[in-house]
């Protein structure tokens, strides 16, 4: 009797288990554009695991993807859907249905506002089962701008290089072989080193003078209206010498490309596929109006992890030295060329990511590798290359 008891207990226990615990979304938009009836959605929270962003996050970037873990094994072959509504904790608006990963990248978000997101699994029998509803805050930008904020890169895998089918115009062979790194997290500066913290560093006594003083013709370094615009016409070593002063360090090639363009895909922007534009990208102005923006404008362009003006204003000085072929022996994990010389060239260069204001649209790529050797002109100022195209952004292993 008493083990006919627990039998009982086990069996009413395992059906509750298939009683829907919140049904909703009985139907969807068909790919006909009609309705299809669905089974009723589970609301089974073990299957889920690790969103990203983390519920209730704060301060996300304006281009955050969406990514979740599947953690129980039943459903590790589940498409999923995808739902997600501004200042609603009921999401209803679908994004996305039938996707095979478990990652997805919607728009560019609204700053400073609340959004709700859920996902939805299917089976291929039909049964369905669905996230908790998790939420984050997009990010804003007071003025001032908070120098000095660092945003976080999380440790993880991500693809390196062009990708021929997805960038969308021809790859050049230092960008290939597209290949798989893997880093460890890291912080990186939300903003490009400004005039007004280089100019502090320079009464500190640690870091030299700019090479000029002024940026296409107007007075520039020390002029108070442009103490939140980019520091320029400084040198790989100048680079370094801030950095260290403020305790952090210059990003690799690969952090710089991961922080660009995120996990998820091989976008070719850090804001995604689509084209770039005078809203997101700082190098749209006639020929002879180019100059910087201060460095919290372009906020549609922030990159998936939160840092601005990753394509255009200013490119930006490296660790790595530069080496066209260096993909071909590059190793998985946390991959930085410190070779100095290249036999084959005769010269070495430091590598140098994002292009500038003044710079051609592909220079800005998240896969565009470019070396320093500027200075007005290709060749000038070796071998320090002090050019009016490249600024400073710093990095950290551990958290500021």
């Amino acid at each position: 009797m008493r083990q006919r008891l627990i039998l009982f207990y086990i069996i009413l226990l395992a059906l509750f288990a298939l009683v829907p615990a919140q049904s909703v979304r009985a139907q969807e938009p068909a790919a006909d554009g009609g309705r299809r009836i669905l089974l009723p959605v589970v609301a089974t929270p073990a299957i889920f695991a690790n969103p990203w962003p983390a519920d209730n996050a704060q301060r996300q970037s304006l281009n955050a993807f969406l990514t979740w873990q599947v953690i129980h094994p039943d459903w590790l072959d589940a498409t999923f859907s995808v739902y997600l509504t501004a200042d609603d904790s009921t999401p209803d608006t679908l994004l996305a249905v039938g996707l095979r990963k478990a990652s997805y990248d919607p728009y560019t978000f609204a700053e400073n506002t609340l959004y709700y997101w859920q996902i939805v699994a299917e089976k291929p029998d039909g049964r369905r089962a669905a996230s908790p509803v998790w939420h984050f805050q997009t990010d804003y930008f007071p003025f001032p701008p908070e120098l000095g904020s660092m945003v976080y890169v999380p440790e993880g895998e991500f693809m390196m290089g062009c990708d021929p089918l997805h960038a969308g115009f021809d790859c050049f062979g230092e960008q290939l072989p597209l290949h798989a790194v893997w880093l460890s997290a890291f912080w990186l500066d939300k903003y490009e080193v400004t005039n007004l913290e280089y100019r502090t560093c320079v009464a500190a006594g640690v870091c030299d003078n700019p090479r000029r003083g002024s940026l296409e013709g107007e007075a520039y370094f020390d002029q108070p209206q442009y103490d939140f615009f980019p520091v320029v016409f400084v040198s790989h070593w100048d680079a370094e010498d801030y950095c260290g002063w403020v305790g952090k360090r210059l990003l690799t090639e690969a952090e710089w490309e991961k922080a660009a363009r995120g996990s998820i895909d091989t976008r070719p922007w850090p804001w995604g596929d689509e084209p770039w534009n005078c809203t997101n990208m700082n190098r749209c102005r006639e020929s002879d109006e180019w100059f910087t923006v201060a460095v919290d404008n372009m906020h549609p362009g922030q990159s998936p992890y939160g840092a601005l003006n990753m394509a255009g204003n200013t490119a930006e000085w490296l660790q790595d030295w530069y080496f066209p072929d260096y993909y071909k022996e590059s190793p998985y994990i946390n991959p930085v060329n410190t070779t100095e010389w290249n036999p084959q060239w005769g010269w070495k260069y430091y590598s140098i990511r994002g292009g500038s204001f003044h710079d051609n649209w592909y220079y800005s790529r998240t896969n565009h590798r470019k070396f320093g050797h500027w200075g007005e002109e290709p060749g000038d100022d070796k071998p320090l290359y002090r050019s009016f195209r490249t600024g400073i952004r710093c990095a950290s292993s551990s958290a500021p």
